[in-house]
């Protein structure tokens, strides 16, 4: 592992701790700068396969998911902390119900209702690549589903 800030290798672990959702989190220093980080250890699954929509197969890649949620979730009020928690959450969740092979849709659906509790925004921005939003009226059904329990208290009902 090398530093973020100088690229050093020479570092030191200050503090270990569990982390959530069967992760371990450590807090390093770099003995050539002192820039203090931290970092977060999982165990990755290196035969889960992802079935595409058109049949594909293609080797898991967390960052591909990551990067879809950043995505999403870019200019909202989360912080990267609830992205890797959520990440973490349904990882496990996909490899406690799969064995060796997860539909992509599964994926998707797993991180969406993770997401919708999140940040509706952002759910909706995730969703409009998976959800099969091909009128406009259905996408604005969606938006409108958003904000629905607001609404009906406003209106009175």
């Amino acid at each position: 592992m090398l530093c973020p800030k100088c690229s050093a290798d020479d570092l030191k672990v200050l503090e270990t701790r569990a982390g959530k959702v069967a992760s371990t989190r450590r807090r390093r220093e770099c003995l050539e700068c002192g820039h203090r980080f931290s970092t977060i250890e999982e165990v990755l699954r290196e035969d889960l396969a992802v079935v595409k929509r058109d049949g594909r197969r293609e080797s898991f890649d967390r960052t591909k998911l990551a990067m879809g949620l950043r995505r999403a979730i870019a200019k909202r009020p989360i912080d990267a902390e609830q992205i890797n928690g959520l990440l973490s959450e349904t990882l496990r969740r996909i490899e406690n119900e799969y064995d060796s092979e997860v539909p992509s849709r599964a994926i998707a659906d797993a991180i969406m209702l993770r997401l919708r509790k999140v940040d509706s925004i952002a759910w909706l921005r995730y969703a409009s690549f998976y959800e099969d939003f091909v009128e406009l009226s259905r996408f604005a059904e969606e938006i409108l589903n958003l904000g629905g329990g607001e609404k009906s208290d406003e209106d009175g009902g």
